[in-house]
């Protein structure tokens, strides 16, 4: 019975000795910022282009993808017909820029966020418009998994706006 502790002890030393180790492979976080950018701005380019089968294939699949009203919670499907539809209106012009644009990369290299903020004069020309987007890799491509698009009045407005509102 003495041995039993020992025996365990040295039972739990082993197993804890022969776990795998994961290696964190350093990230070049320059490298990954780039790639992430240039998939926004291809996203961008094709959203001012109306190209909605670009737009479309830069989403993840299981993505979730909020509009600008408080209502809108979308599925990649249902995305996917608002973009379509959207893009079929031709008097619709988007033409916008990106005036703002933040990314963080993740410390594991596999998923990023950026923040970017545009005058989209279709919508409104004074009030400016924040786009959050996560976007994730696979394989070597990034893929947007979740944006939200919202009105980001300054707040010296927002009286103004309440005021409007009522």
């Amino acid at each position: 019975m003495k041995k039993t502790p020992c025996i365990i002890l040295v039972t739990l030393m082993m197993i804890t000795a022969c776990q795998t180790r994961t290696k964190i492979i350093p990230v070049d976080s320059i490298a990954a910022k780039n790639s992430v950018t240039k998939v926004l701005e291809k996203y961008h380019s094709a959203m001012n282009a109306k190209d909605a089968n670009t737009v479309i294939s830069i989403l993840s699949n299981d993505g979730l993808y909020c509009g600008t009203d408080s209502k809108d919670f979308w599925d990649k499907p249902t995305h996917s017909n608002n973009i379509s539809r959207m893009f079929a209106d031709t008097s619709l012009v988007l033409k916008y820029k990106i005036d703002k644009r933040e990314i963080r990369i993740a410390v594991d290299g596999n998923s990023a966020i950026s923040v970017e903020q545009c005058f989209i004069l279709a919508f409104s020309q004074k009030i400016p418009i924040r786009m959050v987007s996560h976007l994730v890799k696979t394989g070597n491509d990034w893929l947007i998994d979740f944006s939200s698009t919202t009105f980001i009045p300054n707040n010296e407005d927002i009286g103004k706006l309440n005021k409007a509102v009522e």
